[in-house]
């Protein structure tokens, strides 16, 4: 799952089970902080692995759920701070209990982004990045005295076998190389993968952006959103690289 947070409140997902061969119930929490002081109101408290490349404050949890003989019947969003009492609970979404006193939303700040759910013999069947092609047009470029310069670019991109994949939408990130000493190309510049937006077609309109003069190449990463819910690894996307134009 995909969240973020104010760094005081966490994100975590509840997951109603059901037993197939009675009316047994079972509620598993998925959190990536520890819950002691509230894990006894669930059947199974499972610790999520972040992954914090995203940008803009976005993390991704993953976690692994095991429950043979039960099926999921129910997922809800439980939003907490980590010194909590029982009784002041955050549920977003709940049915009819009375697990908890809904607390006041100015007392929580938490966002949950998309929720990916893999069985685990599946494999992503994502095309690989060379299947693509992804160009830059409509390019201007604007200066300034202090040598930063603003950029206006459409990025478009089309698998070479157009029927063979479906997507649902793309992410779009950008990643900014910064130059080395004697001016060649180097490094990102700390590392960072800028979220810049998201498409539903097949194309994406960059105005404004900000170049500083100490830039040498920025780089376009698209992102694909399968229509199963799953997302291509950045470091595997297709993208398109653009030489910063000099002054």
């Amino acid at each position: 799952m995909q969240v973020k947070s104010d760094g005081n409140s966490s994100l975590g997902l509840k997951l109603e089970f059901t037993s197939t061969g009675d009316d047994r119930r079972a509620s598993v929490l998925l959190s990536s902080r520890a819950v002691n002081h509230f894990s006894n109101k669930f059947s199974k408290v499972i610790m999520t692995r972040e992954r914090k490349e995203l940008s803009s404050g976005w993390v991704i949890n993953e976690g692994v759920v095991a429950m043979n003989g039960y099926t999921l019947s129910e997922i809800h969003a439980v939003c907490y701070r980590s010194n909590s009492p029982v009784n002041e609970i955050g549920w977003q979404n709940r049915s009819n209990d009375n697990d908890g006193t809904v607390a006041s939303p100015s007392d929580y700040f938490a966002l949950l982004g998309h929720i990916t759910i893999k069985t685990s013999d599946y494999r992503s069947d994502f095309p690989v990045s060379s299947s693509w092609l992804v160009d830059g047009t409509s390019i201007k470029w604007t200066s300034d005295p202090l040598g930063s310069k603003t950029l206006d670019v459409k990025i478009s991109w089309k698998l070479k076998n157009e029927n063979s994949y479906q997507c649902l939408k793309f992410n779009v990130y950008l990643v900014k190389l910064a130059k080395r000493a004697g001016g060649n190309p180097g490094t990102t510049l700390e590392d960072v993968k800028e979220y810049l937006g998201v498409a539903q077609v097949s194309c994406f309109y960059v105005s404004d952006l900000k170049v500083p003069s100490d830039i040498s190449n920025l780089k376009f990463i698209i992102q694909v959103c399968g229509v199963d819910g799953t997302i291509q690894e950045l470091d595997e996307s297709p993208y398109y690289e653009l030489v910063v134009e000099a002054p």
